[in-house]
């Protein structure tokens, strides 16, 4: 849990474009996780004096935060509400904040479902909730590592929720991932790199949350459709099947075929789900 570099430039990109935190709650206290000279640059860009801390605290209080709290399963840093987030909350913490920040937390939660509902259900109507997490390349950081679908099909209208922003970086930039609902394709990488997903979603109203579980959206159209089995059973695919199972050498070259692929889906050209944004130093 904690702020590194680039999850300081998103947050401060979102300050500019009109971000007010008002009463925060982070899960889990958040460390800073960038070398002293970063650390002391930014805070002397919030307008702080120069100070170097093992925890974030100073970070917020100049981005803006009116009252920063924090929620753990335990108080060995001195959390202020202690709750086990694979647990549901109780009333009196329910539309609370105005902002929760997630900096690391819900990927060693076991129980996923309760723990981002809780996150969900302590942010006011009109609060927004942000996220940063890892989508790729964590096996063994965590529980889990999390896809952009995830994220757009549970912080969607019908559970009273608005994705306004969802990034990520890589290779020196900066990128800005669509719904994959609406492009009707799944959006993926592979790279040889660890990437986060940086999420800022508003919440609208007070709908039930998960009053209907999430689905991932090519399916949901599938189902609609019914044509997906179809698809999967269609002459041309059942004959390159056939002959990649009669000759191996086959198999091998559609195998080079789709790692060659894979490395091109960092470009927007070929990836239409990601639109490259600026350099890794600048974030509109």
């Amino acid at each position: 849990m904690g702020l590194n570099i680039n999850g300081s430039r998103f947050l401060l990109a979102e300050k500019r474009r009109g971000l007010s935190l008002g009463r925060l709650l982070t899960l889990g206290r958040q460390q800073v996780y960038m070398s002293d000279h970063d650390y002391t640059k930014i805070l002397k860009e919030l307008g702080h004096k120069k100070t170097v801390s093992t925890y974030a605290d100073n970070f917020f209080e100049g981005l803006g935060a009116s009252s920063l709290e924090v929620m753990d399963a335990s108080d060995y840093e001195g959390a202020d509400v202690i709750h086990d987030l694979n647990e549901p909350i109780g009333p009196e913490l329910r539309s609370s904040y105005d902002t929760v920040i997630d900096g690391g937390t819900l990927e060693h939660v076991f129980h996923f479902p309760n723990s981002i509902r809780t996150c969900m259900e302590l942010v006011k109507p009109g609060g927004h909730l942000i996220l940063m997490t890892p989508w790729h390349n964590y096996s063994g950081h965590g529980f889990y590592q999390f896809s952009p679908e995830l994220f757009y099909s549970i912080l969607s209208p019908a559970n009273g929720y608005i994705i306004e922003r969802m990034l990520m970086v890589s290779q020196g930039y900066w990128y800005s991932i669509r719904n994959p609902s609406e492009i009707q394709r799944r959006i993926e990488v592979s790279t040889a790199e660890s990437i986060d997903l940086y999420i800022i979603a508003k919440r609208t109203g007070s709908e039930e949350i998960f009053k209907a579980w999430p689905q991932q959206s090519d399916y949901s159209a599938a189902w609609k459709q019914g044509s997906y089995g179809q698809a999967n059973h269609s002459p041309s695919k059942m004959l390159k099947e056939k002959l990649t199972g009669q000759f191996p050498v086959l198999e091998t070259l559609q195998s080079k075929w789709r790692r060659f692929k894979a490395r091109r889906l960092l470009s927007p050209a070929k990836n239409p789900g990601m639109a490259r944004l600026c350099r890794s130093h600048e974030i509109p």
